[in-house]
């Protein structure tokens, strides 16, 4: 009955609790970013690269980081790469 109510045709299905660092809800998947687009990701792995990509995050990309999570720097590595692509067409 409620998702009769949902806007929009697409739809994630994946909830995951954090296996790795700390046992936050605010790092329960799915992780959300309203920028650029308002996406989504899940992630089920471990990044080996973690400490550089944060630090990518911050410095580089001039993105904020939330959480301790690695799915976290994920989303927000795809999230710019979607502006640079949009920007470069």
């Amino acid at each position: 009955r409620h998702m009769m109510e949902l806007r929009g045709n697409v739809g994630l299905g994946h909830v995951r609790y954090p296996t790795a660092g700390s046992s936050s809800c605010a790092e329960a998947q799915p992780l959300y970013t309203n920028y650029p687009h308002g996406i989504c990701v899940a992630h089920n792995g471990n990044l080996v690269n973690t400490p550089e990509l944060e630090e990518m995050c911050r410095t580089k990309l001039n993105r904020h980081v939330n959480t301790d999570s690695d799915s976290e720097l994920l989303l927000n590595i795809f999230a710019t790469n979607l502006v640079t692509a949009s920007d470069s067409e």
